[in-house]
């Protein structure tokens, strides 16, 4: 008997062990967050500045009242120009050197380049309001014409920087409805601040790794002091380029946390000043890496719907368009960058936004919309100059969450290196570097102890300008009764979700062990009744 016994003593605990380790498959491989987020998109848009989308924003630090820069801060006697609203549809061309994503040639934007009868010098200056979403050119926001911009804090270049009265320009309600149905909804970051006081390029690499050097590359004009601050010329040969800092990419390959770079071009692997993992000798030596995780954003659509969303993801435009795309908008760029469509932009950011409120995933998302810079277009908030390259001049930012506070406008400063250490706070993983290490983390725009927030879906098909009621809003509150439904079901959450599996599988497994254990002890004594009435 006793070994019998023994041996069901044994098989229990075998199946118990066995329960644990089976249990433990079915958690994620990385410590649990100590949020109730699971998963944060970054969504990075092109070049627009702060009070460019939210400067009539109520409640937010907008334009001041009576604002008006001089068209000359040199030679005030030139007069002032107000901020003015701009619209829909003026025909397009592009001065400068940075092409939108998708764009190699500037022959494929299929314009002539004209004098743009707004620039400096033309006969009036005074506010006017534009018919159209697209300003017809993209301002320079190069590292020097920035300075320029900047004046010192001063704020008041812009004009003579830009050469044009366009940087005064603005879009509102009637232009970007979607951007400011999730500010009402959601959280809206009125003091986040670009990383860099320049163009594209740096910026990724700050919205990558959190820093823009140190480099041994040497250029007069894009490097200074180590760090990289503008855009390589359009001919500069990639392959020359190897960065030897960090990304957060790298780190969280190193603690085996999931993650993808979607990036919309034909050509995901293939790097641009967007597209700068390539540019990274970590995954230039380990090119598996960059062909595991890197991926065409129609990818991320596919991994939403297959319930195989990674821990973080970015997603960067480029040609691809979703299948909702307004037809006015098709040929247009969805990243916003000009001559791109403000409207055509937000469609496809919604249409992302989307899928994921309509996933299982959305209870355990933070989703953070933002802009890689200023793109030439006015702020009134001096960027604090916190070391040699920045920060850079505010962008409009979004946190989007069932756990973002409500209606909130986020005062709290950031840049782009926040929502790295958002990352790296939620999943436990130790900073980059400077920048990261000594940024606020975003986690005051959230708040884990309040009742979930339901999705907003919007139409994802706007093109302006707006009517008078925007049907996005009519149709949350037409669905708000499904949405609660939704949100009930849904509430457990990933971690939940994680839990219950647990639980389910080791009582089951101890269910089992038990009844088996029960079933020998049963015929166990069974057959020591029948040795005892055998002996007597």
């Amino acid at each position: 008997m006793s070994k019998v016994r023994i041996g069901a003593g044994c098989m229990l605990i075998i199946m118990l062990v066995a329960s644990l380790s089976l249990a433990t498959n079915v958690a994620p491989i990385y410590a649990q967050p100590p949020t109730k987020i699971q998963h944060i998109i970054f969504i990075v848009q092109e070049n627009h500045s702060f009070d460019n989308y939210f400067g009539t924003y109520p409640g937010a630090n907008g334009f001041p009242p009576h604002l008006s820069v001089p068209l000359s801060p040199n030679n005030t006697v030139l007069g002032y120009l107000s901020p003015f609203h701009l619209n829909v549809t003026e025909p397009i061309m592009i001065v400068g050197d940075e092409l939108p994503p998708g764009i190699s040639d500037p022959s494929q934007l299929n314009q002539t380049l004209t004098v743009d009868p707004d620039d400096i010098g033309s006969e009036s200056a005074a506010p006017f309001p534009f018919n159209n979403e697209s300003i017809a050119r993209d301002l320079n926001h190069a590292w020097s014409v920035a300075h320029i911009d900047y004046d010192n804090g001063k704020m008041d270049g812009f004009v003579t920087g830009e050469k044009s009265v366009k940087t005064m320009g603005y879009y509102d309600r009637s232009d970007i409805p979607y951007y400011w149905d999730y500010a009402d909804h959601y959280t809206l970051d009125d003091n986040f601040f670009s990383s860099e006081m320049g163009p594209s390029f740096p910026n990724h690499l700050y919205i990558a790794s959190g820093a823009n050097g140190p480099t041994t590359l040497t250029h007069p004009t894009w490097i200074l002091k180590g760090g990289i601050i503008d855009n390589p010329p359009p001919s500069y040969n990639w392959d020359e380029m190897h960065l030897s800092w960090s990304t957060l990419a790298e780190e969280m390959s190193g603690a085996n946390i999931t993650w993808k770079w979607y990036d919309g071009s034909a050509r995901p692997l293939a790097p641009t000043i967007w597209n700068v993992l390539p540019l990274f000798t970590y995954f230039q030596n380990h090119p598996q890496q960059l062909k595991d995780h890197v991926a065409n954003t129609r990818q991320f659509i596919s991994d939403i719907q297959n319930g195989q969303l990674p821990a973080v993801s970015w997603i960067i435009p480029g040609a691809w368009f979703p299948p909702t795309y307004p037809a006015i908008c098709r040929g247009v760029m969805p990243s916003e960058h000009p001559p791109a469509r403000s409207d055509c932009g937000m469609d496809y950011v919604s249409y992302l936004v989307n899928h994921v409120m309509e996933s299982q995933s959305w209870q355990s998302t933070a989703i953070i919309v933002t802009w890689d810079d200023y793109g030439g277009f006015y702020d009134h908030v001096p960027p604090p100059q916190i070391d040699a390259y920045g920060e850079g001049f505010r962008v409009p930012t979004l946190a989007i969450s069932p756990w973002a506070k409500a209606g909130f406008i986020d005062h709290t400063q950031y840049e782009f290196s926040s929502m790295l250490r958002l990352a790296e706070d939620n999943f436990q993983l130790p900073t980059l570097g400077h920048r990261d290490s000594e940024v606020n983390d975003m986690m005051n725009s959230f708040d884990f102890n309040q009742a979930p927030q339901p999705p907003l879906i919007e139409p994802a098909n706007f093109i302006g300008p707006a009517s008078v009621v925007s049907t996005s809003t009519l149709r949350n509150t037409q669905t708000s009764a499904s949405t609660t439904s939704y949100t009930t079901e849904s509430i457990a959450g990933t971690n939940q979700m994680y839990l219950q599996d647990q639980v389910y599988l080791i009582a089951i497994i101890v269910v089992s062990a038990a009844a088996i254990l029960a079933v020998t002890v049963h015929y166990s004594r069974r057959r020591q009744s029948s040795r005892n009435e055998s002996a007597s």
